[in-house]
């Protein structure tokens, strides 16, 4: 009865490490998409600098061309952001679920096999 115990305490630190992991791995994935946030606003900025210097010297028609050209592309790379941004999000919302049970799982398996043998026992023979 007390090597099962043991055993059950030894799987409940397995799993509370394996949540930690993953919780690692949760982080790892918002430092990461934090930093490419941060880079994309350093492109957008220094993007919008260079169009004010082309359409400042463009004639009318090619600037509402520009114009038109910009805005497509903004659009188009601000669904891209978003659509990243979101399976980000989600990517992170499953490692932290996961990663939550397996730490609230392998916490109630170490106090289960800390539990007094006589408690054991007496659970055992209820059941």
């Amino acid at each position: 009865m007390a090597a099962a115990q043991a055993w059950i305490s030894v799987a409940g630190i397995a799993l509370d490490l394996l949540g930690f992991l993953l919780l690692l791995r949760e982080w790892w994935i918002a430092f990461f998409h934090e930093n490419a946030a941060l880079e994309h606003q350093q492109k957008r900025a220094w993007e919008q600098s260079l169009r004010h210097h082309q359409t400042s010297h463009a004639s009318d028609q090619l600037r509402s061309h520009l114009d038109t050209h910009h805005r497509l592309h903004d659009e188009m790379v601000d669904r891209s952001v978003r659509a990243r941004h979101i399976a980000t999000l989600r990517a992170r919302k499953r490692f932290f679920v996961l990663a939550t049970i397996l730490i609230v799982l392998g916490s109630l398996l170490q106090l289960a096999g800390q539990l007094p043998e006589s408690i054991v026992s007496a659970l055992i023979t209820a059941g």
